[in-house]
């Protein structure tokens, strides 16, 4: 038996959570009104490093123990705060190491990884029910049940010992509990793409109203999370044996400050002003593209117009609206991929959006 194995893993983590740095974020809770703990990996890899790479292995279980060691704590450093929430959330950040996205297999399937990428792709947040309360239309007797899976699941039978019926139910919207979510597509960055490969995605569901709307498409994020594999079903078939890959999200973070967001300094300032002032402005732009591919003038001319966008027009009847968009077509190794991985990286917000074609003679 190991020591991590004698020792209760709940009672581990609160030692943990005892600790001065964690102790202060618990106390801080109420003040930010917040739910969840963010833990740094290497704090708990420095505390205990049998419980850091079991959380890595087993995270669901881990996590559970996580979270009731935290709330435990939560009880003792602030009661009143703790009788509102009936549970805390632990979000693990910066683990040692991201697993880039094109390496994510089989053997992740279950564990706790890191990965980092871009936005390309979010859906509006949606309230998602965890707890769904059903009404037996035979005794009125409501059940409750902890509902988990992509569909909403009926009790099989009424909670009440007289009737035990096997239905119908009515789903109770009033009684039952939800919780904010929101799924992402996170593509690989254009500086981790191998030579003449396309960029790969992965989905992400994200559950819990801290996580959820903090990054926007086009953000750089760094995403901690668990690998789950769901096998897809096809009518009057079944499942297939091939599964698809997806990361249920435990933490997210948005690499750095939004480029759009930060004010210039007044340096910076005066030397757009004088760039401004410059009758060559236009050449100079355009020659600063993406300066070692040699050539291609109007390609650079069309990219720099959708650098800088149009003008928004708002008319009585319609509103024209100021962005632009350029297509790329052209016979393979004329540098188009170059071209859009160049004005990726200079965009604040740009994804690289890129499709192959294989010609039949």
């Amino acid at each position: 038996m190991t020591e991590l194995e004698a020792v209760d893993p709940q009672e581990r983590f609160q030692e943990f959570f005892k600790t001065e740095k964690y102790r202060r974020s618990l106390s801080q809770m109420a003040i930010a009104g917040k739910s969840s703990v963010i833990v740094e990996f290497e704090d708990l890899l420095a505390f205990d490093q049998n419980l850091a790479e079991k959380i890595l292995e087993e995270p669901e279980e881990y996590l559970t123990h996580a979270n009731n060691a935290a709330y435990a704590q939560l009880q003792i450093e602030d009661p009143e705060y703790a009788e509102k929430n009936e549970t805390i959330n632990v979000r693990i950040v910066h683990l040692l190491e991201a697993t880039p996205l094109r390496k994510l297999g089989s053997k992740h399937i279950g564990k706790l990884v890191m990965i980092e990428g871009i936005v390309v792709r979010s859906t509006p947040v949606r309230p998602m029910v965890m707890q769904a309360a059903f009404r037996c239309k035979r005794c009125g007797e409501i059940t409750r049940v902890e509902e988990t899976g992509q569909f909403l699941r009926a009790p099989f039978v009424c909670s009440n010992p007289s009737c035990r019926a096997k239905g119908p139910f009515d789903f109770i919207q009033e009684e039952s509990t939800f919780v904010d979510s929101q799924d992402l597509r996170v593509q690989e960055r254009p500086e981790d793409l191998p030579p003449g490969q396309l960029p790969r995605a992965l989905n992400v569901k994200l559950v819990g109203s801290e996580i959820v709307d903090v990054a926007r498409p086009g953000d750089h994020v760094s995403i901690v999370g668990i690998v789950r594999a769901v096998a897809p079903t096809l009518p009057r078939v079944g499942k297939l044996r091939t599964f698809i890959l997806h990361l249920d999200a435990n933490s997210i973070e948005v690499l750095g400050k939004e480029p759009e967001t930060v004010l210039p300094s007044p340096e910076e300032e005066q030397k757009i002003l004088e760039l401004a002032k410059d009758p060559w402005i236009h050449r100079k732009i355009i020659n600063s593209l993406a300066p070692s591919i040699y050539g291609y003038d109007h390609v650079k001319e069309a990219i720099m117009y959708l650098l800088f966008g149009g003008v928004p027009k708002t008319l009585p009847d319609v509103t024209i609206r100021g962005e632009m968009n350029v297509l790329l077509i052209g016979d393979p190794g004329t540098a188009k991929s170059q071209l859009l991985q160049y004005v990726a990286r200079v965009a604040p917000r740009g994804t690289l959006l890129e499709e192959g074609r294989q010609q039949r003679a």
